[in-house]
């Protein structure tokens, strides 16, 4: 038996958040007194951003609740289960508009390109202008404004590197003109910040004109959410999310997602955990939900399914299992039958028949919007934070929350063009993030993982398929088996355990 981890003290507490310059409010501190790792929370709520941590914040970082719902002695017979989400009323409306599933419109010409950067630039300048007490100048027009005065300009980072001064500069248009801005080395603050700052991305710079097209930066505005109170509302139901299951991988882990659909028809756990997963009405897969044919070198040795339909036959049989009162939302990724660039469109009803057939299920792209009991939702596998996390030295798998946090703050899901992952020139720019989403929802790194930003949940999903060789190559450990659910009403987050020691060896 494991020891228990020693609690905090408030001396202890309060002390190690004065060191970290953080404030911590009184009904937090009395959380972090409960747990043994007061340390690791505090840290984790800085690095996403918070200096003034609250009971909510420290809610959505402690250690999740584990269970085991398939204990022998923790079994409720399944006549006796009476899921409370069978007698709610659903509130789903999906967000068709944002989602690319049946209006791809592009074909690859070089007009597609130009339209598609002009799109994302006309959309991100114009939250920039609506969140920010902006009074930008288009670049051609800087020749107006005297040297030396203060101008504020709106523009896309063409290009940025360190000068032999030890400056950094950038090249930044907009859709008529460039100019040069240079972040000063000795602004150490802003020096900072701009190491955030990617290719592509559309902000906005305070600055002070020097020449013609040369401009000094003061300030660095990215689009970013404003600072909201987590949306709350009076549904008594909760979403489940999981993600990345690789139905026909020799390393799927069957065993646990039986479990786990045993678990959710009541057919496993104790009266509270039958309670819990008797309240979840929605939930949402984001992505590989098979493992594909030819999705990367040397797969076809690593498939127990070797057939793409067989592959989506075998996912299908596990889904129907699921019971019909909960609402289904299924997004696909780089490893199931869609095109691989973003945006993708939902999976073809040509390879899950049996499914479309259900009216409860829903068959989305990825991105897609949705609204799920008055909370605006965001689906997306995750695939574009690859490109960031590997770009950015403050970023990494462990946390892929905190890098789609950086997607909140540019309001954008498209890293950089022309990095390691590829995008279609569409019509619309499905990429952007045109609203203020309260819940996110995403897969692809294999690990479970929790954030909150100015009001906006962020929920990473973990895996159902075993530590793969390319995983072992880079050191990265998945979280296997983990389930998390979260409360509607409370946005409190639990996990939920299927996998025994073994089973990932299976």
């Amino acid at each position: 038996m494991q020891p228990a981890e020693q609690k905090g003290s408030t001396e202890e507490i309060l002390e190690y958040a004065t060191e970290k310059n953080a404030l911590i409010a009184e009904d937090a501190l009395e959380l972090l007194k409960e747990t043994g790792n007061f340390r690791e929370l505090i840290d984790r709520a800085l690095a996403e951003g918070a200096f003034f941590i609250g009971k909510e914040t420290v809610e959505l970082l402690l250690p999740k609740q584990k269970i085991a719902p398939h204990m022998p002695d923790a079994v409720m017979q399944h006549t006796g289960f009476r899921p409370l989400a069978k007698e709610t009323q659903s509130r789903l409306r999906l967000l068709k508009q944002y989602d690319v599933t049946g209006q791809s419109k592009n074909s690859g010409k070089v007009k597609d390109f130009q339209l598609f950067f002009q799109k994302k630039f006309e959309l991100l300048s114009a939250i920039l202008r609506k969140r920010h007490t902006l009074s930008p100048k288009p670049i051609g027009r800087l020749k107006a404004v005297p040297n030396r005065a203060e101008v504020d300009v709106i523009g896309m980072v063409l290009k940025k590197w360190p000068t032999k001064n030890g400056n950094i500069a950038m090249h930044f248009e907009d859709t008529e003109a460039k100019c040069i801005v240079i972040i000063p080395q000795g602004d150490a603050a802003l020096t900072l910040l701009a190491e955030h700052i990617m290719l592509d991305d559309v902000i906005a710079i305070r600055a002070v004109k020097l020449d013609n097209d040369m401009l000094i930066a003061k300030e660095i505005l990215w689009p970013d959410l404003p600072v909201r109170e987590r949306k709350t509302t009076e549904s008594n139901v909760a979403i489940a999310t999981t993600s990345d299951m690789h139905v026909g991988s020799k390393l799927f882990l069957e065993k646990p997602f039986n479990q786990f659909l045993e678990w959710l028809n009541g057919r496993a756990g104790s009266a509270k955990e039958m309670e819990k997963a008797g309240k979840i009405k929605y939930l949402i897969i984001s992505g590989d939900n098979v493992d594909g044919i030819g999705v990367y070198p040397n797969q076809f040795s690593e498939l127990n399914i070797k057939d793409i339909n067989l592959q989506y036959k075998e996912f299908s049989k596990f889904i129907t299992q699921i019971p019909e009162y909960i609402e289904i939302l299924i997004c696909p990724g780089q490893h199931d039958a869609v095109r691989l660039a973003d945006p993708q469109p939902a999976v073809a009803e040509q390879f899950v028949p049996e499914l479309y057939k259900m009216g409860n299920i829903h068959f989305v792209g990825s991105p897609s919007w949705m609204e799920i009991e008055g909370l605006t939702t965001m689906v997306y596998h995750g695939a574009a934070l690859h490109d960031l996390i590997s770009s950015s030295s403050f970023l990494n798998y462990d946390h892929p929350e905190l890098a789609m946090i950086e997607a909140l703050k540019r309001r954008d899901l498209m890293s950089a063009y022309g990095l390691k992952h590829t995008y279609a020139p569409e019509k619309e720019d499905y990429m952007v993030i045109r609203e203020e989403p309260d819940l996110v929802v995403l897969g692809d790194m294999h690990h479970n993982s929790y954030g909150n930003y100015r009001g906006t949940t962020v929920i990473n999903n973990g895996t159902w398929q075993s530590r793969t060789p390319y995983q072992v190559k880079l050191g990265h450990i998945p979280t296997l088996g983990i389930v998390p659910v979260m409360d509607i009403k409370t946005g409190k987050i639990t996990e939920n355990h299927f996998l025994e020691a073994g089973d990932e060896r299976q």
